[in-house]
């Protein structure tokens, strides 16, 4: 016969969990008997046919009180992984996970799923289960909000979804509403989708934003690749061999070519650099470094650069437009990314149509009674005077007024 994973109960062990089993549960026998674990002593209770008197016997924490409070703190104050977790204090990463998620449950203002005397789901708790599966949400989500088990979401998708295949109805949801999250599996195809994004010089975010594989995996993935590379003396495009990024092979912080192109002729056109640059949606700094670049390449030419004309002073009444050029660095990466795909003058043009087209749409959306009052406080509106109307003033009859 194959060797027992843990050592049988002992004459003695087996009369301490019919001693303290009854009156004070798992937790009570645990105290007595630290080396087991409390599904062992649950299923040897069962087994011998012990029952538990203890009321609202939920399933033990894996970790001690001492050890969860710490626990917690790693996980929301130090960002650390559940598995990063169970290793530093000797359990599984399901049983941290379990332990935190359903002490954190109360603590960040949710209510746990109801349950009866005896630890198990009343009717109301389990349809609460239900709800969430049905709503696509993801397994630690269900945990955290209703302080329930992986195994008891897992259990309760599997049973409702033989269900609904038994009545015909669809079934539920996929975990996350279908997006990637970092505890779907990946396809060793998608895996060699993302490690050659990666050799291309792409970051995290964009990857993820191509794949829709999510973040946390993505960043696995790159740790395993930098140490295969690593071994081969190689490494992932701007980045040195230990994986440290020094520049990126495509951004949107980068200046577009177009974008360069339309400086380089408003500076041959005479026009100031910081004009140029703000009618091109380029940073002034960005805008006179290329234009220092520029010069040199027409001083090895044997080219000069024309000097700007410069525009004095500037007349009153001048027509400003509105939605050009794009204000802020988060305006400007936002007109970058239509260069992807559109030239310079026709992402110009989309440009300024979307912005008019927001502007009447917010002039057009009814205003609260406190916007009003603040478009009137920045003097943008005006509050209106009514005329008097005689057909709505009292009269005096004209008995009374003889």
């Amino acid at each position: 016969m194959p060797a027992h994973k843990t050592p049988r109960f002992t004459p003695a062990e087996i009369a301490t969990l019919r001693e303290h089993y009854p009156e004070g549960g798992v937790e009570a026998v645990r105290q007595h008997l630290p080396h087991r674990s409390w599904h062992s002593i649950h299923i040897k209770a069962h087994k011998l046919g012990i029952h538990s008197n203890r009321k609202n016997a939920c399933t033990p924490s894996a970790l001690p009180i001492e050890h969860l409070e710490e626990a917690i703190r790693l996980r929301e104050e130090d960002r650390w992984s559940f598995k990063r977790i169970g290793e530093r204090f000797g359990v599984a990463e399901a049983s941290a996970c379990n332990a935190v998620l359903i002490a954190l449950c109360p603590r960040k203002g949710f209510t746990p799923a109801q349950r009866d005397e005896y630890g198990r789901l009343t009717p109301e708790g389990l349809e609460r289960v239900r709800y969430a599966l049905k709503k696509g949400l993801k397994g630690v989500d269900i945990q955290l909000r209703l302080g329930v088990s992986a195994a008891c979401v897992a259990e309760q998708r599997r049973r409702y979804n033989r269900e609904l295949a038994e009545r015909g109805k669809a079934l539920l949801p996929p975990p996350g509403g279908g997006i990637r999250y970092s505890g779907v599996k990946v396809s060793r195809q998608q895996r060699a989708e993302v490690e050659a994004l990666y050799m291309q010089g792409l970051g995290v975010l964009k990857i993820e934003a191509r794949t829709g594989i999510a973040k946390t995996t993505c960043t696995r993935i790159r740790a395993k690749l930098v140490k295969r590379l690593k071994r081969k003396g190689q490494c992932l495009p701007g980045c040195d061999i230990n994986g440290v990024r020094h520049y990126q092979a495509h951004s949107f912080r980068h200046v577009h070519p177009s974008q360069i192109e339309a400086l380089r002729t408003m500076l041959l056109a005479r026009v100031p650099v910081q004009r140029a640059a703000r009618l091109c949606a380029i940073g002034h700094c960005s805008a006179v470094r290329l234009r220092d670049e520029f010069a040199a390449e027409l001083a090895a030419k044997g080219e000069e650069l024309p000097p700007p004309i410069l525009p004095g002073r500037v007349k009153q009444g001048v027509y400003v437009d509105p939605f050009w050029p794009p204000q802020g660095a988060q305006q400007i990466y936002a007109f970058r990314q239509l260069l992807e795909d559109l030239t310079f003058d026709e992402a110009k043009a989309r440009w300024r149509r979307d912005r008019a087209a927001e502007r009447k749409a917010e002039a057009a959306r009814p205003k609260t009674f406190e916007e009003q009052l603040a478009l009137v406080a920045t003097g943008k509106a005006k509050l209106a005077t009514v005329a008097p109307r005689a057909h709505l003033e009292p009269t005096i009859a004209k008995g009374l007024q003889a």
